[in-house]
């Protein structure tokens, strides 16, 4: 059983909303305030457009804001728990949605070119190493030739004492128990690993917080 699995289990069985826990509405209002400036700047497409959330979780955060404004949402994850959470939700909700379960690095269930928004819910930063370049890969080939990327991700340095001692500043990896636990880099260095997979950054912003930065990167094929 992977650790998502595990976690989401534990999540649904205590009754939590969503991934975030007790955090969960300060993270919902967080995403609403972001999704609604990349709406005033014309970044995102008009109601009706498919979107498609890598790391969706249970449906709660970015799918569930899309779906409620009449967007065509999929969401993809790698807990199954997750996965049925999410339909549960979308159906108790009346609203329309398509969750599978499946690994952000390796989509081949998806076809190429289907997608005019793909959303990051906070999964990159879950990626180590050449996990990132897959992932980033999958995204390049399931965007539209004219669709638009979202990434939401940490970034920077972690903040908190304990977490600066379990950071790894030479790859960038916060550690946990020893291993890579995730991955925070700087903007510009996330802007350049982006690049390199084949897009044109056309907005960037970096939301600070007590623990870590939050970056929000939006692109397009190049």
């Amino acid at each position: 059983m992977n650790i998502y699995e595990e976690q989401y289990r534990l999540l649904k069985h205590n009754g939590a909303q969503a991934w975030a826990g007790e955090g969960y509405k300060r993270a919902h209002q967080q995403l609403a305030v972001i999704l609604q400036e990349l709406k005033q700047r014309s970044i995102l497409p008009s109601p009706g457009a498919s979107f498609l959330e890598l790391g969706c979780g249970n449906g709660a955060m970015s799918s569930q804001y899309m779906a409620e404004r009449g967007y065509e949402v999929s969401g993809v994850d790698i807990s199954q728990t997750a996965i049925e959470w999410a339909i549960e939700r979308f159906l108790t909700l009346g609203l329309k949605g398509h969750f599978t379960q499946g690994d952000v690095c390796h989509l081949k269930q998806l076809e190429a070119d289907s997608y005019d928004v793909i959303f990051d819910g906070s999964c990159l930063h879950c990626l180590i190493g050449s996990q990132r370049e897959l992932c980033l890969a999958e995204i390049r080939r399931l965007i539209k030739p004219e669709g638009t990327v979202v990434i939401s991700t940490m970034a920077g340095k972690p903040k908190k004492p304990e977490d600066l001692r379990d950071f790894d500043a030479d790859n960038y990896h916060l550690m946990r128990n020893g291993r890579p636990w995730r991955t925070l880099k700087p903007l510009t260095l996330l802007e350049e690993e982006i690049s390199k997979q084949g897009f044109s950054i056309i907005y960037t912003d970096l939301n600070h917080n007590p623990w870590w930065d939050h970056a929000t990167i939006c692109c397009k094929p190049s």
